[in-house]
C-alpha cells in the first residue's frame, strides 16, 4: 500500500515528539547526578589504538584518538576548601594503547592555579608545580568473572594505608587488578594488587607483585597532550560538576586570569603492563575490552579520579581535614567509586554521559521540522513507501531481533534510555546504528530518518 510523503513526515513527527519526551524523561529522573558534558567516557566512540609507546617521559607518541576519557579541570576539593594547597593532582584526560606484548595507559594531569595564583607555576606551595611522593593508582577491569577488588587488605585496613579510615573502594564497579605507585617514579616500591580471596581482597604475599619483577614501568613528562583543557572557572559550589551552564572556560586559551595557563607545569604520566602480567594477549583487548581508571590521593585518600565520579570525590569537599582545618576532608575519607570505567579496546555498549566533547566535530541532532504544505508535494512522482526489510541474521538495527528493521527497534532503544527495558549486550550492539560504541536518542533517531526515506 502507498503511503504519500507527507503521512510519513507527520508519523516522524509524532515519532519525534515522542522521543524528546522520553529524553527529558531520562535527564529529570537524573536531576543532580549527571555530569556536566565535560565529562565523556569514551569520546566519539573512542577505545584506545594499537600501537607500541616508549616509555621515555617524553610523551610525543600520544594522540587524542588514544584518550578514552575527558574529566574537567580545577574541579577537585582545593576549589572549595584548601585553595592554599597546590593543585597538581587534577586529572583531565586518560589515553590508552596495547600491541601484542603490552597495554599502555596515559593520564594527563593539570596545574591551572597558575591563571590567579599569586606566584607563576608553583601556585600556592613552592613545590615547583610538580607530583609529590603520593599514590596514584591505576584501576583495571580485565575480566568480570574474577573477584571484584574491595580496595582493603585481608585485615581490614586499605591497602597502601595503617587504618581502615580512609582509602579507596568500589561499589558496583568492578575492579580485578589495582597497580599502586609513587607521582615520582622511582619512589618506593611500586606494585600490582590482585584479589587474595573471593571476597576481593589483597595481601601483601600472594596477591601483591611488585613492577620490577614483573615488568611494569612508567615515567611522567611536564606537558600537555590535550587539544583543550575544559574546567571551572571562578566556582562557588561543587555542584557546578553537574551543570554545563558554570563558568567552564578552555584553560589552554583563557586569558582572564592573572596570567595565562603553562603547560610545562602540567604532568603527563604513561606506563606499559606486560599482558602476561595481566594474564591475557592482544586479541582479548579488542574481542572483550578492558574497563580503566586513574585515581590521584594525597595519601591517604582520593581526591581526583578519570572517568571521574563527583559523588566519591567531592562528598566531603567543604568539610574540614582532621589535622588542619584549612583544608578539605576530601583527604582522608572513604571513597566508594560507582560509575562505568572508560573501555580500552572494546565499549561496553552503552554510556550515560554525552557521546561528544566539547569543541569536538560530532555529527549534530537531525532537524525533525517537517511540512504538510500540499504545494511541495509531488503529484505523479510520489514513492511509495516501502516495507521493512527482513533480513536473513540480525543486523545493526534490528534491536528487538524479530530480522525485521522498523518503528519497534526504535522505540525499544527510547525505551531502554527511559529505563522502561533493559536491552541485553547483543541487543546494545545491534541498537548502535552509528557504530561509536554508545548507544543514545541519535541511533533511534537515525532508524526514523532511514525508514522514512528522509535518508
Amino acid at each position: 500500500m502507498k503511503v504519500s510523503k507527507r503521512l510519513i513526515s507527520v508519523l516522524l513527527a509524532v515519532l519525534m515528539v515522542v522521543s524528546g519526551l522520553v529524553v527529558y524523561g531520562v535527564t529529570a529522573s537524573a536531576a543532580g547526578e549527571k555530569l556536566a558534558k565535560y565529562y565523556v567516557n569514551n569520546p566519539k566512540g573512542q577505545v584506545g589504538v594499537q600501537k607500541t609507546i616508549t616509555i621515555d617521559g617524553k610523551a610525543d607518541d600520544w594522540t587524542e584518538d588514544m584518550k578514552i576519557a575527558q574529566s574537567g579541570a580545577w574541579d577537585i576539593a582545593n576549589n572549595w576548601k584548601g585553595g592554599h594547597e597546590n593543585c597538581v593532582l587534577d586529572l583531565t584526560g586518560l589515553f590508552a594503547c596495547w600491541d601484542e606484548s603490552n597495554l599502555y595507559i596515559g593520564w594527563q594531569m593539570v596545574n591551572t592555579t597558575d591563571t590567579w595564583a599569586d606566584r607563576e607555576g608553583d601556585g600556592p606551595l613552592s613545590d615547583g608545580g610538580r607530583v609529590l611522593n603520593v599514590p596514584l593508582v591505576v584501576a583495571l577491569s580485565v575480566d568480570k568473572s574474577l573477584p571484584a577488588m574491595t580496595g582493603k587488605v585481608k585485615n581490614g585496613n586499605f591497602i597502601w594505608q595503617e587504618s581502615s579510615k580512609g582509602g579507596i573502594t568500589f561499589d558496583g564497579t568492578h575492579v580485578d587488578h589495582m597497580f599502586f605507585m609513587s607521582g615520582q617514579p622511582g619512589q618506593g616500591e611500586p606494585a600490582m594488587f590482585t584479589a587474595a580471596d573471593k571476597d576481593g581482597n589483597v595481601d601483601y604475599d600472594t596477591s601483591c607483585k611488585l613492577f620490577k619483577d614483573i615488568g611494569v614501568s612508567y615515567k611522567v613528562a611536564e606537558t600537555n597532550i590535550c587539544k583543550e583543557i575544559w574546567g571551572l572557572s571562578g566556582s562557588k559550589s561543587p555542584s557546578d560538576v553537574y551543570s554545563d551552564t558554570a563558568n567552564w572556560v578552555d584553560f589552554k586559551t583563557y586569558n582572564k586570569g592573572k596570567r595565562t595557563h603553562k603547560i610545562s607545569y602540567d604532568s603527563f604520566f604513561e606506563m606499559s603492563i606486560p599482558l602476561k602480567a595481566l594474564g591475557i594477549n592482544a586479541s582479548q583487548i579488542k574481542s572483550k575490552g578492558i574497563g580503566a581508571m586513574v585515581i590521584a590521593t594525597r595519601g591517604e585518600s582520593g581526591i581526583d579520579c578519570i572517568p571521574f565520579d563527583g559523588n566519591a570525590m567531592l562528598d566531603n569537599a567543604k568539610k574540614s581535614y582532621s589535622k588542619d582545618s584549612s583544608t578539605s576532608a576530601e583527604k582522608e575519607d572513604i571513597d566508594k567509586i560507582s560509575v562505568p570505567l572508560a573501555y580500552i579496546g572494546k565499549t561496553s555498549g552503552s554510556s550515560s554521559q554525552e557521546d561528544e566533547p566539547p569543541g569536538g566535530e560530532g555529527e549534530t541532532e537531525p532537524d525533525t521540522e517537517t511540512t504538510t504544505d500540499e504545494s511541495t508535494e509531488p503529484t505523479t512522482t510520489e514513492p511509495p513507501t516501502e516495507p521493512p526489510t527482513t533480513l536473513p541474521s540480525f543486523q545493526l538495527g534490528d534491536v528487538n531481533r524479530d530480522k525485521i528493521i522498523s518503528v519497534k527497534d526504535a522505540t525499544d532503544i527510547q525505551k531502554h534510555l527511559a529505563k522502561l527495558i533493559e536491552l541485553d549486550e547483543e541487543q546494545l550492539l545491534l541498537a548502535d546504528y552509528f557504530s561509536d560504541g554508545i548507544v543514545n536518542i541519535k541511533d533511534a533517531t537515525k532508524i526514523q530518518r532511514v525508514l522514512a526515506h528522509l535518508e
